[in-house]
């Protein structure tokens, strides 16, 4: 069951932050050192300071990145550039975005704190698996801050899609925040403080089983912390601001705007004999079919009907299609406590033929030393003709109800099984925990 609440968050105050597209930033795992130095040079209080902030050869247990983005909030809200609401609200966050070749699409959500529950026993589903490296170092932010920023992306199923049509009422006036991010994704939030509207949406997420769709590290160390925190009885004042919830945001799985993009894969580090004995060996598994270009090759992916799988191929200049023959022929190269919903995934497929044919195992593929990834086809086959790369293998996207079968069945996706978009932004609202 999802328990979520309504809270008092802290934003940033437009009276002296007029333009929230300057100090908001993408999650902490989006962001390359190239980007982080862009946020820092855009404005003084850029988020980007307290979610991912600079490491410097001086830092040590005392002055390191955690205790800066401690100061630097603090400061924030001494100065009054975060101010906390005076009413606790739920707060719908819409996100209308372009795509190539389609028309623009608004994904509608709304952010509130649910309650944390133990991994797939609580009604709270995960579809991926989490690294060490990345959970220590977000802990290592909430040790020091008492405070979250990064959002967790729920999906939740709602086939009428009632819980927007009850927030839909609150949009008719103008968001109470609107930015703009560099990919021209247009985030607007509206504060809803109606307690007969909180109640409504409580009531009817209260039945919903949650599946987390980005977020899994954050999800987790959320969970060791309030571990932490029991451990050492440290107590909360009154309100929802407690251990026991986090920041989330929340989005209908049936939401006409939801958006899952595929992650093609770009291969690298193959021997001559290899790359040439390639394309035969895919024969023995999959019709292939030449295309003009990567418009062609798309077009044709994209009629793929139920139960199909085609994928893409660009090689040697060449543009290919190719369908799957026979799951079965596939399946036999996956493990066999797989269940048939994961044997089907495109991401199993392709990954059960890379090993196949060319070794690539699912160490070699969390170490990359031969795959690499990229969300645009286009920039794979830039990649490709400058040599970057040897080959790239183009998939469709997984769909959200892919997703939540994993989930429900207790497994977890390969990597880079899905790319949500767009991605959830950091600095709208944060949520500073009440610790007595």
């Amino acid at each position: 069951m999802a328990k979520i609440y309504p809270f008092r968050a802290f934003r940033y105050n437009q009276k002296k932050v007029p333009d929230i597209s300057a100090v908001f930033a993408e999650p902490y795992d989006k962001i390359t050192p190239e980007l982080q130095e862009n946020y820092y040079r855009r404005n003084p209080y850029n988020i980007v300071r307290f979610s991912k902030g600079n490491t410097t050869p001086r830092d040590d247990p005392q002055h390191n990145q955690y205790t800066r983005a401690r100061e630097f909030l603090e400061k924030c809200i001494a100065e009054r550039v975060l101010v906390r609401d005076e009413r606790e609200a739920l707060y719908i966050y819409n996100e209308e975005y372009p795509l190539p070749g389609t028309p623009t699409r608004t994904r509608h959500g709304f952010i509130a704190l649910g309650k944390l529950e133990e991994l797939g026993k609580g009604g709270v589903m995960p579809h991926e698996r989490t690294l060490a490296g990345p959970k220590a170092d977000r802990l290592n932010l909430m040790r020091a801050t008492a405070a979250q920023s990064g959002l967790i992306f729920m999906l939740y199923s709602d086939p009428d899609n009632e819980v927007t049509a009850v927030l839909s009422r609150e949009t008719r006036r103008a968001p109470d925040i609107e930015a703009r991010d560099d990919n021209g994704v247009i985030h607007r939030v509206w504060m809803v403080t109606d307690r007969s509207i909180q109640q409504k949406v409580m009531a009817l997420m209260e039945d919903k089983t949650l599946f987390i769709a980005d977020g899994h590290h954050r999800y987790e160390t959320a969970l060791n912390y309030r571990r932490e925190m029991r451990e050492k009885g440290v107590q909360c004042l009154p309100g929802n601001e407690t251990y026991d919830n986090h920041l989330m945001a929340f989005v209908s799985m049936h939401d006409r705007g939801l958006t899952i993009l595929p992650t093609h894969r770009l291969l690298f580090n193959l021997t001559p004999a290899q790359i040439a004995s390639f394309p035969k060996e895919l024969a023995k598994f999959f019709k292939t079919e030449r295309c003009a270009d990567l418009a062609d090759l798309l077009r044709r992916m994209e009629t793929q009907k139920d139960g199909e799988h085609r994928f893409g191929l660009y090689l040697g200049g060449e543009f290919t299609l190719m369908v799957l023959k026979n799951d079965a022929d596939v399946a036999t190269l996956m493990r066999p406590d797989a269940s048939d919903a994961w044997k089907r995934l495109h991401v199993s497929i392709i990954h059960a033929i890379l090993e196949h044919l060319l070794g690539i195992d699912k160490k070699k593929l969390e170490e990359e030393t031969n795959v690499a990834y990229e969300r645009y086809a286009d920039l794979a086959v830039k990649m490709v003709d400058e040599g970057r790369y040897q080959m790239a293998i183009f998939l469709n996207p997984t769909k959200a109800w892919q997703v939540a079968k994993i989930a429900e069945n207790g497994e977890r996706m390969p990597q880079k099984s899905t790319d949500f978009y767009p991605k959830l932004y950091t600095g709208l609202v944060i949520n500073k925990l009440n610790l007595a």
